[in-house]
């Protein structure tokens, strides 16, 4: 069922002009929010995130790298840059699909030459921007300049793939992320965590938290940098302050998980994190359950970190947390959603992973179950076969991409259920700052 589904999917999506076509024939009437956010530039949602899939299976059959290879030239020919760039968005989107891609030495070199120069200058300008403000201790940190999607944790992980020729540029982001775990003062005058942020949680709540937020979630908060941190001092790129960091961040989310000490929130509100501090215990609700937000995510970063330091106990309640999710109902455990970002797809995904690693034999068990509860999901008289959810109401939306769509859902279904098949020097999943 596996390699029937994944060829079937590929199949379809091989030609990246009748893809594109089809993209457009899947959209459905009504609001924007249930269609297609197609952009071939999109690692999340356009040719580079597709592109991803096709590199993957490249690594264990050329013949799916003349389609690897139409994607990413559908990423770069006629396309405007979109306005805001990020691992997900823009050069940087194609950069990392390009380095996945990647099967013998030299290939696609002059492109990432001239691509991951391309990453390094905004990297820095992200640095330039915020290191006044980090300068002078004063809070607000944007999410979208240190997070995996838009900012400097995403961007990091591409530049510390991209080896020596930007060790430089890639020191100064992990001194940032340092930097930013270091105390601020919030405008009501009070000193708290460094990440604290006014920032909306969505761009659909432009008010934001009363008295701001410290997010919570992998793919928008602290976990971000903390997985990065800790991915770079284990491959031995380390930056002063960096050990200190890593434990800064690791205690603080132990010491704000739910009263059972299994789940973590997707925020702490300003007012929590207060009472936190002053010794109360107050509940916070984890409203998602995924890689994005929620325990999954959360688990797998702080996993990185105990493997970085040699912690044993963090990794062991890492390992705790991501196995009474997998215990709890079905229901109860994802969105309903088969995709990465907050589905089964991203919980299968970081399962797998986590499985893999010192102290993970627990939760190997658990994989062969959501590997097929993910292999059940596909259905072919789907153009994707696997639908997402829309975000309101009962309606499918049929999206071919990576992060909300199809293509990572049959990654995360080939990885779970052939964990030893053949990868490049940049795995997959190093997009979502999992490994």
């Amino acid at each position: 069922m596996t390699e029937d589904a994944v060829a079937q999917l590929a199949e379809r999506m091989a030609d990246p002009v009748v893809l594109a076509a089809r993209v457009t024939d899947a959209e459905l009437p009504g609001p924007a929010t249930t269609r297609s956010l197609w952009h071939p530039q999109s690692l999340a949602d356009g040719h580079a995130g597709v592109g991803l899939l096709f590199a993957a299976l490249a690594h264990g059959e050329r013949g799916y790298a003349a389609a690897a290879h139409a994607h990413l030239s559908a990423a770069v020919t006629g396309v405007r840059r979109p306005a805001r760039e990020g691992l997900y968005a823009g050069l940087p989107a194609v950069a990392f699909a390009a380095r996945t891609a990647v099967t013998r030495p030299g290939e696609y070199a002059a492109l990432l030459t001239r691509l991951d120069d391309q990453v390094a200058l905004l990297a820095r300008r992200l640095v330039a921007d915020d290191s006044a403000r980090v300068a002078a201790g004063t809070g607000g940190a944007r999410m979208a300049g240190y997070d995996v999607i838009a900012g400097l944790s995403g961007i990091g992980r591409l530049l510390l793939a991209a080896g020596p020729e930007h060790r430089g540029t890639t020191e100064l982001v992990l001194s940032h992320l340092v930097a930013l775990t270091r105390p601020v003062t919030e405008p009501g005058g009070r000193t708290v965590p460094g990440w604290w942020t006014g920032d909306p949680i969505l761009l659909s709540e432009p008010d934001g938290i009363p008295g701001g937020h410290f997010n919570a979630g992998l793919a928008h908060g602290i976990p971000g940098p903390l997985a990065l941190l800790s991915l770079a001092h284990r491959a031995g790129v380390r930056v002063p302050g960096q050990e200190r960091a890593i434990r800064t961040i690791a205690e603080w989310l132990l010491d704000r998980r739910d009263p059972d000490g299994t789940g973590w929130p997707n925020i702490v509100p300003l007012d929590a994190e207060l009472a936190v501090a002053a010794g109360a215990r107050p509940e916070l609700a984890e409203a998602r359950t995924g890689w994005c937000y929620g325990t999954p995510g959360v688990a797998r970063a702080l996993q990185l970190a105990a493997l970085a330091l040699k912690e044993p106990e963090w990794n062991r309640q890492a390992v705790a947390a991501v196995a009474a999710v997998c215990d709890r109902p079905v229901q109860d455990r994802a969105s309903g959603d088969p995709t990465l970002c907050h589905g089964l797809a991203g919980l299968t995904t970081i399962v797998a992973l986590m499985a893999r690693e010192p102290g993970g034999d627990e939760l190997a068990a658990r994989v062969p179950a959501l590997a097929d509860a993910l292999a059940r999901a596909a259905d072919p008289a789907h153009p994707f076969l696997w639908p997402a959810a829309a975000p309101e109401g009962p309606a499918l939306v049929h999206r071919p991409g990576f992060l909300d769509g199809a293509a990572g859902a049959a990654l995360a279904l080939r990885s779970a259920q052939n964990p030893d098949a053949p990868r490049g020097e940049l795995p997959w999943q190093a997009a979502l700052l999992l490994c």
